[in-house]
């Protein structure tokens, strides 16, 4: 990202007109910024009288905020520290970005990956019906795609599919679809209740096409993030919970936003709440734990709940909005994470303990994320067809 991209960048956050992809990588300069106390007179002038000129500045351009017609929510401060913050971060690293050299330049590119690119991942899944039918998602055009008599399933405009039930199938003998996403993909999902569900790659999701019963159960294997509508019961007085079922946990909600990781080769299942609160419990153990925002459990194989506070979510969804974010990752979780998003396996025999910072789009080739961890750790990777190898 060069200067004139960043500048553009903070106009977009400063307006409100933001993607939750541009607020990602806003945040991550942000961090690093404040990471970095040190202060470059030469660069950026007496730091008392910047602080006076921003203030006076922020305070002219929040005038007028507390109308009906601006209301001050067009300024994320859930998402960025503050509107001061904008303004001066732009001024700081709007320079420090002038001295980085970018993976666009040229000169920048490594001409062992350009010649082997892998491109990265895109919108693709298979459906499997109660029946065994099997549809392939990517290929299929918008539009009604499976009518299972009381249950249609439509592929929207923006890619994603949507469930619609009749309203009065209680008593019905539940029936079952299981979404697949492959390596090198990702997709999105309406369950009946209204419910959208997330699907990063290498994942499946098992799931009733609708929900009746006392509660609504899904079966998750990989990572999923979910935002779940709050239901009731035909009673209309108890609420319906939604539970997510894996190999070693269940999550207990009624209306919230998580994130599951729950790989098969992972040592833990990380539970992340980012809004609401869920219920943890280990089917190995019977213990539980109930989350609250920014809180995440990791129930390890044995069946034992760890749970870890301050969590930073930006990097745990980066994924869901089209982020790679690495906050003092370590080598070995990016490579799992790039063998599933660009579909390549990793040949490193001895892997480096090494961890990185740093954020790209995931709509990168892969030479472009590989390059970025080559210029701040002294590693050299090699591509070669679909596999990543290091070399001297």
């Amino acid at each position: 990202m060069n200067k004139q991209e960043f500048q553009q960048l903070v106009e977009e956050i400063s307006s409100g007109d933001a993607t939750e992809k541009e607020v990602a990588l806003y945040n991550y300069y942000y961090n690093q910024f404040q990471r970095n106390s040190d202060w470059d007179e030469q660069a950026l002038g007496e730091k008392s009288k910047m602080e006076k000129e921003l203030h006076s500045t922020i305070t002219r351009d929040l005038q007028g905020y507390d109308t009906p017609d601006k209301q001050i929510r067009r300024f994320p401060y859930r998402k960025i520290a503050a509107a001061a913050a904008i303004v001066l971060i732009a001024a700081v690293i709007g320079i420090l970005i002038q001295r980085q050299p970018s993976v666009s330049d040229p000169s920048y590119a490594d001409e062992t990956l350009v010649k082997q690119d892998v491109d990265p991942g895109t919108d693709k899944a298979v459906l499997t019906l109660a029946d065994g039918t099997v549809v392939n998602l990517d290929d299929s055009q918008s539009g009604l795609l499976v009518d299972q008599g009381d249950v249609q399933v439509e592929k929207m405009e923006g890619g994603q599919i949507a469930y619609t039930a009749d309203t009065d199938l209680h008593g019905a003998e539940p029936v079952y679809n299981t979404i697949r996403i492959p390596r090198g993909g990702k997709y999105q999902l309406v369950l009946a209740d209204g419910t959208k569900v997330w699907l990063n790659s290498s994942t499946s999701l098992q799931f009733p096409v609708a929900f009746q019963g006392e509660s609504r159960v899904v079966l998750l294997e990989g990572e999923a993030y979910f935002e779940v509508t709050s239901c009731y019961n035909k009673d209309g007085v108890t609420r319906q919970p939604f539970i997510v079922k894996t190999a070693t946990q269940e999550i207990k909600v009624l209306g919230t936003q998580f994130n599951v990781h729950a790989y098969e080769e992972a040592t833990s299942v990380k539970t992340t709440l980012i809004e609401g609160d869920v219920k943890v419990s280990s089917t190995a153990t019977a213990e539980s734990k109930v989350l609250k925002p920014g809180q995440q459990a990791q129930v390890n194989r044995s069946g034992n709940i760890r749970l870890t506070d301050n969590i930073d979510t930006e990097e745990i969804i980066a994924w869901k909005n089209g982020m790679f974010y690495f906050n003092n990752t370590e080598l070995s979780e990016i490579t799992g994470q790039l063998s599933r998003w660009y579909d390549v396996e990793i040949d490193i025999p001895d892997m480096p303990r090494k961890r990185f910072n740093g954020v790209l789009p995931r709509d990168v080739k892969l030479s472009q994320v590989l390059q970025m961890m080559e210029k701040t750790s002294g590693l050299k990777f090699k591509i070669e067809g679909r596999r990543i190898s290091m070399h001297k």
